[in-house]
């Protein structure tokens, strides 16, 4: 799939910009200094292989997802993806709890609930510039198990997936999840659009 340099560091900057501001939300929620990266984006025409391999990541038995599902000038969804062990690692951080499985569970699905709905509402506020007309949208859904499978289930049209590797940098820990946007073929060729007009723009 031909996607030009311009177009993907155009997505690479709107996510950046998204989940820069999710970390200020979450530095005040939790009182703990929270710095939030994108090191890496990748786009591909989207079935198990390609999702899998666009990153050089498995899809673990059990991973923690909020899904926020959008139609509209855009149809899709976004994830936030974190795997089982770093789930847990970031409810301790954030809430300074630790306790038993099931109280883990329990607190590990609030406090993602609320990391999640942070994140992805800061993602898609940040591409709201790219549209000419509202959203509508789900309420946000939380999922366990394998994300790829999910994220099939979630939307069964013919789709893109956007797929940008986050860092989580929380005191002196370092906690790895990914953004997944699952989007049709013309969404995304809207979304291109806009983004080169935009750059030509100078904006």
């Amino acid at each position: 799939m031909e996607i030009s340099e311009e177009v993907i560091d155009g997505i690479r900057e709107l996510i950046t910009i998204g989940v820069g501001h999710s970390a200020g939300m979450i530095n005040e929620l939790t009182k703990a200094h929270v710095t939030l990266t994108v090191p890496e984006v990748r786009i591909f025409d989207i079935n198990h292989q390609t999702a899998l391999s666009a990153l050089d990541v498995t899809d673990p038995d059990e991973s923690s997802q909020v899904i926020l599902s959008f139609s509209g000038e855009y149809t899709g969804s976004l994830s936030l993806i974190i795997p089982y062990k770093s789930a847990i690692h970031l409810v301790i951080l954030l809430t300074g709890e630790e306790g038993s499985p099931d109280e883990m569970d329990a607190l590990r699905v609030e406090t993602l609930i609320e990391v999640g709905n942070v994140v992805i509402s800061s993602v898609m506020s940040s591409f709201s510039i790219l549209l000419s007309s509202p959203l509508t949208f789900l309420y946000p859904v939380y999922r366990i198990g394998k994300w790829v499978e999910n994220s099939l289930i979630i939307n069964s049209h013919p789709k893109l997936g956007i797929l940008a590797r986050t860092k989580f940098q929380i005191q002196d820990r370092e906690i790895e999840g990914f953004l997944f946007f699952s989007i049709t073929s013309e969404s995304f060729d809207s979304m291109q659009q806009t983004i080169l007009e935009i750059m030509e723009k100078g904006l």
